[in-house]
Formats: C-alpha cells, structure tokens, sequence
C-alpha cells in the first residue's frame, strides 16, 4: 500500500493543525527520549507559571523522585502530576513508563511509596471507579461504553476502554496525552486519531455532518467533560476519607471448587506506624479432607478503600 506523501491538515477545535500538533509532540518525545531537557529548557520551564486548578503534592519523596522532570511551584504543584488523577495501577504503570522511556531512576521501595501516596492523594472515589472496576480486576467482559460509542472505538484499537475510564484529567492533560501517544506511536493517527481524514475523506465512523473535529478532538471533547480533574465526588470522598477499620477477629466460610467447604478465622491488625497497612493470620479447615491451613499476609489498603 502507498502511503501519501504529505497528509492534508485537518483544523481541530482549538483551531490548530492536526500536523502542527503532531511535530511538537515529535518533538517533545525527542527530548524525553533523550533522558531530559537541555539545561536551558529546563531552566525556563521551572520558572513557568502552572495552570490554575491542580492538586499540590504535599510528599517530599514524590517531589524529590519526580521533580527532575516535573517542576513545582510555590503551591508545590507539579507540571502533569498535579492535574490527572488515577487507580493505584494506573500510577504504577506511569512509573513504569517513566522507567522504561524516561530513564528515571527509582528504588523499588521508593516507587511504592510513590504509588502509596498518589493513589491515596490522586486517586478515584468509590462511585468514579467503579465503572471501570473490569479493568483494575483483569476481568474479561464484553464493555460497551454506552455514553459515547465513537470514543470507545477511538481508544479501544489500542486497549480496553477501562484504562480511560479510570483516570481523570484536566482539559489540557487529556490533550497532552494524546499528544504523547501521537509521539510513541505515531501510527495512532492512521490507525484511529485522524479516522480516514489523511487519505482526503472522512472515515467509515465520520457522522453525516461533519463538525470539521478529528476523531481524537472528539474524543478529547468527551472525556474533559465527563471524566475532568475535579468532580463532586472526589471533593466528597477526599475531605472525609479515613483509615480503614478492619482490625479484629474475622469468620471465614466459603467454598473451594475440587476441595469443599471450607471455614475459618482470619484475624487483621493494623501497623501502628502506617494505620493503611495490615497483617493477617488466617487459620482454616477443609472438613471434607480434613485439612488445616494456616497462612499469614500483608495488605495495603489505597485510597481508604481499594
């Protein structure tokens, strides 16, 4: 298949060029790929102003491990990190990332905290996770977004819509994001971004009246409504979360498919120098074969529920 050799420039909603938006990402990979900024940049970039809005990041570790990169400013704010929030495996698979294309360098304990701190500071309530709980919980379901079914399909040629669904973001993270999968993958825009409008026309997804938006400016559109950075029930979830209470002496019954009934005790106490961490001792029996187990356990509980 011949491919073109110049793509026709779409306008999006923010009146930039499709091509203009895709070189400054280009470009913007270039330099993270290349382990950072030059000096000069960076320089420049730690006198910025961030945008309003934003969740400072109160953890000295974070600051220490992450502001190479990501410049705080007075309200201790940090660039990208302060304006998206997300599941403790969405924060785990940023620092991944980080790791594995950013050559950040991490102790494995300090990236924990890292996660430890950003899922229960920047994470989801109960009720804005739970729509993409499939996700988090590996399980495999057939997921129909019903919201905005051309949203779905946009993301969904690269990965479960459960990855967008968990996380929240301000308008200009959901577009820096973009941008970022423009610069890895660049075949994003042939494969769903651009949908068809490089070869000339719209795409098969394109609606009957074309708004003159791209697939992925839809997108955009979507997802800073309906899934941005502050929302009431994170303002709810966040002012009054507690330690989880679950200390005590718990009854165990249950069943084991090949084994039988089985039932137990399972007793929980709390680290007194981290109230979020737990260690168990579970003790049981499998009548049938007339087994006794016992086992012990370590639980970190994010969020103050997840």
């Amino acid at each position: 298949m011949a491919f073109p050799t110049s793509l026709p420039l779409r306008r999006g909603s923010c009146g930039a060029a499709t091509g203009g938006r895709l070189a400054a990402a280009l470009a913007a990979v270039a330099v993270l790929a290349g382990g950072g900024a030059p000096a000069a940049a960076q320089e420049a970039f730690s006198g910025a102003v961030l945008p309003d809005g934003g969740i400072p990041v109160t953890s000295d570790l974070v600051h220490r491990v992450c502001g190479t990169c990501h410049r705080a400013d007075e309200q201790r704010r940090m660039s990208r990190i302060s304006y998206q929030r997300t599941t403790p495996e969405g924060w785990q698979q940023t620092i991944r990332r980080m790791v594995l294309l950013n050559n950040l360098q991490i102790e494995p304990a300090d990236a924990r905290e890292a996660v430890r701190y950003l899922a229960t500071n920047h994470g989801l309530a109960p009720e804005e996770v739970r729509l993409g709980a499939f996700e988090v919980e590996r399980r495999n379901i057939d997921f129909r977004y019903e919201a905005d079914p051309e949203t779905q399909q946009t993301c969904n040629r690269c990965h479960s819509m459960g990855r967008v669904l968990n996380q929240r973001r301000t308008r200009e993270e959901w577009e820096l994001l973009t941008a970022m999968h423009r610069g890895y993958y660049p075949l994003a825009d042939v494969q769903s971004f651009l949908v068809g409008d490089w070869l000339g026309g719209p795409g098969p997804e394109a609606d009957d009246e074309d708004d003159g938006r791209t697939a992925v400016d839809r997108a955009v559109d979507h997802l800073a409504e309906v899934f941005p950075l502050d929302s009431p029930a994170w303002a709810s979830w966040s002012a009054n979360m507690r330690t989880p209470r679950l200390e005590g002496a718990w009854a165990l019954v249950g069943y084991e498919r090949g084994q039988g009934p089985v039932y137990g005790e399972v007793v929980v106490e709390a680290d007194p120098s981290a109230p979020d961490q737990f260690e168990t001792r579970a003790r049981y029996t499998y009548p049938a074969r007339s087994v006794d187990v016992t086992r012990t356990g370590q639980a970190l509980v994010y969020t103050g529920y997840q």
